[in-house]
């Protein structure tokens, strides 16, 4: 009923074969190895990238805060008489952030400012700093 097993024939001698299998694998355990490495840096790059770019927008927002901070400021009647003054303190999503704020005086007759806000948020290799200029009447 079943047909009768052989043993298949060898060809050749042991010295013929070549082992070319143990050479692929270790070719392709290496091409995967650069793969995962490099995917690794890319990964850690980005997200370098994208920390500073959230520490990038919180110190444009602290800017603008500040030039509104001053706005405030001026249109009480205080005029430029503030000078220069630093904002710091902010709460919630501008924590570790500051605003330095200039305010000149460009016709005193017609009362035209120029408000500049020089926002910071981090420091050392995470620090960022953004600037907003505001003219006012």
């Amino acid at each position: 009923m079943f047909p009768e097993s052989r043993p298949l024939p060898f060809h050749g001698r042991r010295s013929h074969q070549s082992g070319a299998g143990l050479v692929m694998a270790i070719f392709l355990i290496t091409v995967m190895a650069l793969i995962v490495t490099t995917m690794a840096q890319l990964q850690q790059t980005t997200g370098e990238a994208e920390a500073l770019d959230i520490q990038s927008t919180r110190a444009y927002y602290a800017a603008e805060s500040g030039a509104q901070l001053a706005m405030t400021l001026q249109e009480e009647g205080e005029g430029c008489g503030f000078g220069s003054r630093t904002f710091d303190g902010f709460s919630n999503g501008l924590r570790d952030c500051k605003a330095d704020v200039r305010c000149t005086d460009l016709n005193s007759q017609e009362k035209v400012f120029r408000i500049q806000s020089h926002g910071q948020c981090g420091s050392g290799a995470d620090l960022a700093s953004r600037t907003v200029e505001v003219l006012a009447r």
